[in-house]
């Protein structure tokens, strides 16, 4: 991999790394790219992105390494601060940076996982991969009967030499069906309680013992999937972590999710699925109804609470204080608010929220976000269970009663 030049490396000013961001967008993004960023013409981006080279993009930013800015260097990143990290995506973003949602599990869940957890040659061999995005990964934690009982897991993995062997099924896997890797959470010893006989695994999912099902949803796409497993196979070089102790890796990433479903850390302030309450107030304002009015008030109100605790999280983080639960805050207040906020720009809509002519794509994509936004208090954690993590960790209240914390897996009863 190309390292990069050694003037864009150095993190410098964020100010300063944002105008070098900006000046590469320039000379690498086509030209009626920039000119219809530049004009704020959405239908000129749209064609614009024809003519674009994603694999050649791809392999242009992950020799920058403004992909993954406060990765290591020498793993694809810039060794860059927090601040300069936030300055970088605002610019990201401001340019519509071409498909990168497809590499966000890689980038914000996998990546820190094996940078923290990882051995030297895991991260050598996968890291600058994901910045690439020469691999797309996928999270295959959730199944049928263990979704907000993750620890219930029932997918097991076998030893078979010097290798594993997996059987079971996943299931709300983003992206599975595009991904090249996944993340993987296996039973390796069913005789201890459920926390502890889980091990993170790192599978190749182009094999004859994977099958990914593609689930279609409300909006309309296909972003979900089921994925069965039947005798998938992974070797133990590609294990994460210790054997049986996978439980700790599985708390760091889905710390991770929340915050990155909250839309804190690099993400731009005030953006959410769908309709922004800057948006809407730049569409709507002034609004002569007088519950609107107030609807649309308390919306903008919010989305300033959301934005000073996202500031407040990442002070903490760069004080070394940990991700505390922020975290389940964030999650909790953000996606409620999305959903309160997608609503509202459906009702500000009028007749027009619920009919539109085709051509207008401002109430389509209102539409399409209004119904997208749904599962956001589902996906990364249900809001109850952000609930209890609060309620416990912040308030002090006792856990939910419960007889299978401390029994053995395999002696848990089950339907």
């Amino acid at each position: 991999m190309t390292k990069p030049d050694e003037d864009t490396a150095v993190p410098g000013d964020a100010d300063d790394v944002a105008s070098r961001v900006e000046t590469f967008l320039r000379t690498e993004l086509p030209p009626k790219w920039v000119s219809a960023i530049d004009a704020g013409d959405a239908e000129s981006l749209r064609a614009a992105r024809t003519e674009l080279d994603e694999a050649r993009w791809w392999r242009r930013l992950g020799e920058t390494g403004y992909a993954a800015p406060t990765w290591p260097q020498e793993y694809g990143g810039l060794g860059a601060n927090r601040a300069t990290a936030i300055a970088l995506s605002r610019m990201l973003t401001r340019y519509r940076v071409p498909n990168f949602s497809l590499g966000l599990i890689g980038l914000d869940l996998v990546g820190p996982a094996i940078l923290r957890w990882g051995t030297d040659e895991q991260k050598r061999d996968l890291l600058p991969a994901i910045v690439s995005r020469e691999h797309i990964w996928c999270q295959l934690f959730s199944e049928p009967g263990a979704g907000s009982d993750l620890a219930g897991l029932s997918t097991r993995a076998f030893r078979d030499g010097d290798g594993w062997r997996i059987t079971g099924q996943k299931v709300w896997s983003s992206f599975a069906h595009e991904a090249t890797h996944g993340i993987l959470l296996a039973r390796t010893n069913p005789d201890v309680p459920k926390h502890d006989g889980i091990t993170v695994f790192l599978i190749a999912m182009d094999q004859p013992g994977i099958t990914v099902r593609p689930l279609r949803h409300i909006a309309g796409d296909v972003e979900f999937n089921e994925v069965f497993l039947d005798d998938a196979t992974v070797s133990d070089a590609m294990r994460l972590g210790s054997l049986d102790d996978g439980w700790k890796i599985t708390v760091s990433v889905l710390l991770n999710e929340r915050q990155s479903a909250s839309g804190s850390g690099g993400a731009l302030p005030g953006t959410t699925t769908g309709r922004s309450a800057d948006a809407l107030v730049r569409r709507h304002a002034p609004v002569a109804d007088a519950v609107m009015r107030q609807r649309l008030a308390k919306a903008y109100i919010d989305d300033l609470l959301i934005q000073v605790t996202s500031r407040r999280a990442a002070a903490r983080r760069k004080r070394g204080d940990g991700a505390g639960s922020e975290g389940s805050v964030l999650k909790v207040l953000s996606t409620e608010h999305a959903k309160e906020l997608q609503d509202l720009a459906a009702d500000l809509e009028g007749l027009g929220g619920q009919a539109w002519q085709r051509e207008d794509r401002f109430r389509d994509k209102t539409a399409w976000s209004l119904m997208r936004v749904q599962s956001k208090t589902i996906s990364g954690g249900t809001s109850e269970i952000q609930r209890n993590i609060l309620g416990e960790r912040i308030l002090g209240l006792p856990k939910e009663p419960g007889d299978d914390r401390n029994t053995p897996w395999g002696k848990v009863r089950r339907s």
